[in-house]
């Protein structure tokens, strides 16, 4: 097998939990997220995000759009099939008709905005052995700094990993070792003494790659050292102007690596408190947006969601007054009378302001009005694209209030998204209705969701209001612990969604009820989950929802069951992956020594061995048992590459 590949995979991997998980440019790095999916059967474009629960520290996490020509990789739900309903691309019809992926299910929805409930970095970076314990094995002069954490040590990331990741990338041609590396490094988010990040990424902005000059760019974003020749080097590249077309050795900034600079850009802005670097930021995304004669969809809709991370403080004078240019910069855009093509483009700015705002600020009342109005039947309003009413039902479930009655002050709302669930013409607008009740919350919302979930009759809708109850417990759990009480979960909803979850046997209804008893945490249901995580094991999508449900409830009293599941499931990738994001999540550090262990089987092929590797980078323990091969030149390596791992 190619060594140097499995070198790269395990590096790569190895830094997994520095920051939220992209399924391409070098690992699982979804970017700024809230992104409107387009219409069933057209286009590129990934699944709408929705608001991050509680305060996260990180942007919202659903996937960045996909430049045009790409695909998204899609989840796979209950079934036995590859796509969310048992589909497989590239399938016809008797008459040649493609069959694509329904973009409609909830999965892709909870796929893109998971990383807030799960919260695995946390899980991760607090759950590390005790200093002195048997755990203690990340090398000589560790012990100390790993005492109540496994987050990796500021001298292991200097002296071990960014040289290796280096060595890795100098030493290869090949861009999935490229590209995995620089975001790897990119996650580090700091220089070495012997070499700035930027020195590595900008030269590869020449390659005759286009993804590897795409990764760089975004890369320098992800990294966030915000000092003057970075944040020089992303404006030029969104730019397009002489000093980024000299820095790719080009005529031009080609579009997608522009539109990759852009999110850097925003990603950079959103981790300083610079105001300085958010306003050079938004000097260069800001063109992007209001030039009417500029309509590059994949560059406008980069910069819309970058401006959208600026991360401001309405109260701060100086934040305040950027903030206010934002907002009228996405509003005036979102007001303009375009084609139904560009409103494709202008569905992203409910969402973008929503996120910029929240449901508290002075400006978010106007907002709602403004969105509501899409919405409303007779507004006189109406445009011809339903990617503008689902984003502004997404943004209304950001900006709106709870509801504890009828007559609280956004009431009003909340029954105009339970008119467009149950009447609207679009389907995925009316789902997303139900998810945004869950996301405004109230007692008055939680017993209308509760009615309508056991009135529904369509299948495709009750997992969308399994997933609307499970948001809506989970965030007044949060709210719970964050006012200092005792949090319990919501017995009515976690009994309903048991109930449903022994009678449907929809593969797909009952992975979306997983998640729903999990993020409510109601644990009474946990051994009837596993049961069903242990017999149906041959569907694969019921099985790894199921072990996230487990995951997300914290039933500490499933770990065993869990492992028999990646015990027996290494060649079922993505069962596999799921089961070891949920030990990840319950914090079992004993998983990581099981993996490591697959790891150095010398028979493993390169796609078994990927498939470990990732895993190992969910695991509590995971970062130390890669890096622990990297320290001690251990098996993982055969002997002539063993001389270019670090000692």
């Amino acid at each position: 097998m190619n060594t140097a590949s499995l070198l790269a995979i395990s590096c790569a991997t190895s830094l997994a939990f520095f920051s939220a998980p992209c399924y391409a440019h070098g690992g699982q790095y979804r970017g700024p997220g809230d992104v409107v999916p387009p219409s069933p059967g057209g286009g590129p474009g990934r699944s709408p995000g929705g608001p991050t629960p509680g305060n996260t520290g990180q942007p919202g996490q659903p996937g960045a759009p996909v430049p045009t020509g790409a695909n998204p990789t899609p989840p796979n739900t209950g079934g036995n099939g590859n796509g969310p309903s048992g589909s497989r691309p590239g399938q016809t019809g008797p008459r040649g008709i493609p069959l694509d992926f329904d973009l409609t299910t909830w999965d892709y929805w909870w796929e893109f905005n998971k990383d807030p409930y799960l919260r695995l970095k946390n899980t991760v970076n607090t759950g590390g052995p005790e200093s002195g314990g048997p755990d203690v094995y990340l090398g000589q002069g560790s012990r100390h700094e790993a005492h109540d954490t496994l987050k990796p040590t500021s001298n292991q990331i200097l002296h071990s990993v960014l040289p290796t990741l280096k060595r890795a990338i100098d030493a290869s041609d090949n861009r999935d070792i490229i590209s995995s590396c620089m975001v790897a490094m990119a996650k580090a988010g700091t220089d070495h003494p012997d070499f700035r990040l930027v020195d590595v990424f900008a030269p590869k902005l020449r390659s005759g790659d286009q993804e590897i000059r795409e990764t760089a760019a975004l890369s320098l974003g992800i990294a966030a050292i915000a000092g003057e020749r970075e944040i020089g080097l992303l404006v030029a590249l969104a730019s397009d102007d002489p000093l980024g077309a000299q820095a790719c050795a080009r005529a031009k900034v080609d579009d997608r690596t522009r539109a990759f600079a852009a999110y850097g850009l925003g990603l950079m802005a959103y981790a300083t408190t610079r105001l300085s670097v958010k306003q050079q930021a938004f000097a260069a995304l800001r063109p992007l947006v209001d030039d009417a004669t500029f309509d590059n969809r994949n560059i406008k809709v980069a910069a819309i969601h970058a401006i959208s991370l600026l991360q401001l403080d309405g109260s701060v004078a100086g934040e305040a007054a950027l903030q206010d240019e934002a907002l009228q910069c996405l509003e005036t855009y979102y007001r303009r009378d375009l084609g139904a093509g560009q409103q494709l483009i202008q569905s992203h700015c409910p969402t973008a302001i929503a996120k910029l705002i929240g449901r508290d600020h002075q400006k978010a009342g106007h907002y709602r009005e403004l969105f509501a109005k899409e919405l409303a039947p007779k507004s006189g309003t109406k445009r011809s694209s339903a990617d503008l009413e689902r984003s502004c039902v997404l943004a209304l479930g950001r900006l709106c209030r709870p509801v504890h009655d009828a007559n609280d002050p956004d009431g009003g709302y909340s029954k105009l998204l339970f008119d467009v669930f149950r009447d609207h013409r679009d389907a995925q607008t009316r789902n997303f209705a139900v998810l945004a009740l869950g996301q405004i919350g109230g007692r008055h919302n939680r017993e209308a969701l509760l009615l309508a979930m056991g009135k529904a009759q369509k299948a495709l809708e009750k997992p969308w209001f399994a997933l609307a109850l499970g948001v809506y417990a989970f965030r007044e759990l949060e709210s719970k612990r964050q006012d200092g009480a005792a949090p319990a979960p919501d017995t009515l909803i976690g009994s309903t969604l048991l109930t449903a979850l022994q009678v449907h046997k929809e593969p797909g209804l009952r992975s979306a009820l997983a998640i729903g008893l999990g993020l409510c945490h109601y644990q009474d249901g946990a051994d009837t989950m596993r049961e069903l995580m242990l017999a149906k094991g041959t569907q694969e999508g019921l099985a790894g929802y199921l072990c996230i449900g487990l995951a997300l409830m914290e039933d500490r009293g499933s770990i065993a069951a869990i492992r028999q599941v990646v015990a027996d499931s290494v060649r079922r990738q993505e069962l596999f992956k799921q089961a070891a994001i949920a030990l990840g999540r319950l914090g079992d550090k004993e998983a990581a020594r099981d993996l490591q262990e697959r790891l150095a089987d010398p028979d493993a092929n390169l796609a078994k061995l990927s498939a470990i590797a990732s895993a190992l980078g969910f695991s509590p323990s995971g970062w130390a048992a890669l890096t622990s091969g990297f320290v001690r030149r251990k098996r993982y390596f055969p002997s002539r590459v063993r001389g270019q791992v670090p000692s």
